[in-house]
This record gives structure tokens, sequence and C-alpha cells, in this order.
């Protein structure tokens, strides 16, 4: 896990940084604590606007409470979603990495393909394809639910050749069989 932080912050620092910065001063990212206090709620969920008025910087402190191993799991579930609010090289490098990394859980597998999906739109597809063919049939099922609302040619195409190999019922229920 601590391999994706290093990641990310050096693309943030190598693409990012650069770029944001102007003649106006950008806001730093929020403390963890204020971020850790926004995903641990029970009945409520920050809105879209509410992550993006804390800016793209905010990213940062999410690959770090995912990067923490005292950070409950249903919080880092939630900071691998709350990144799809933040459409950045630095996000994409995160999300991938979580996704593919040795043995992590397919609970987090899934919601880092859906968050790509979601910050990204169709130009997530080559890295959300791969994960049709993935061994556990909640992220192929993702993963078909991800590309379908890419509604491209090409995201059409992924689904028709799975539905030509896909044996889970429920897999097959999302591509429409």
């Amino acid at each position: 896990m601590r391999l994706v932080s290093v990641l990310v912050v050096a693309l943030f620092a190598a693409v990012i940084a650069p770029n944001v910065a102007s003649a106006q001063a950008t806001a730093q990212a929020p403390s963890k604590e204020q971020v850790l206090a926004m995903l641990s709620g029970v009945d409520t969920a920050p809105s879209a606007e509410t992550w993006r008025r804390l800016g793209p910087d905010t990213v940062l402190t999410l690959v770090a409470l995912y990067d923490d191993p005292s950070t409950p799991f249903f919080v880092r579930m939630r900071a691998v979603s709350a990144a799809a609010h933040y459409p950045t090289p630095a996000t994409k490098t995160f999300l991938e990495a979580v996704a593919r990394a040795p043995g992590q859980r397919d609970l987090i597998v899934r919601r880092a393909i859906v968050a790509l999906g979601e910050a990204f739109g169709a130009d997530a597809l080559a890295s959300v394809r791969p994960y049709l063919a993935h061994p556990e049939p909640s992220v192929r099922e993702g993963a078909v639910r991800t590309i379908a609302a890419m509604g491209t040619p090409a995201a059409r195409a992924a689904l028709e050749a799975r539905a030509n190999v896909e044996t889970d019922p429920t897999v097959r229920a999302a591509l429409g069989l």
C-alpha cells in the first residue's frame, strides 16, 4: 500500500503541481482528521460539491487515509470512492494501483474500477477492461456496469466479447443476457 502513496505523490509533484501553480495561491489539502470525519459518517455522505470545494489536493489526503493500516476498512473503501471526484492524473494512478495491488480485497478492487469510470468516463476503458476477466464475479459485474455506462462503440465491443464467455448469472444479467 505504501507504494501507492509514493506513486501518487511523485505524479502530483511532477505533473499536477506545476499546472496548478498560478498567481493565486492554491488551497492546501484538508487534514486527515477532516477527511476522516467526512468519510466516517453513518447517516450522511458528503456531496460531490462538498468534495470538489476541497480541491484536487484532497486526493493526497485520501491516499494517506487509504495507505494507513490503522484506517478502518470501510473508510479506506470510501476514500477510494471519493477519489472519483478528482479526475486528475494522480487520481488515475492511485485508482489503478489500488485495483491491481497484490492481495487486494475484491470490494476495494470493485470500488476502484467504478471510481475510474466515474472520474474518467470512456477514457478509463483501457484501465477497466481487464477486470471483465477478474476471477471474482462481483468485480466483473462492477466492470460490466462501469463499461456499459461509457456508452461508446469500443465499450459495447468489450461487453459483447465478454458476453461470449461469461458464465456467472449475475454478470450475465448485468450484460443484459
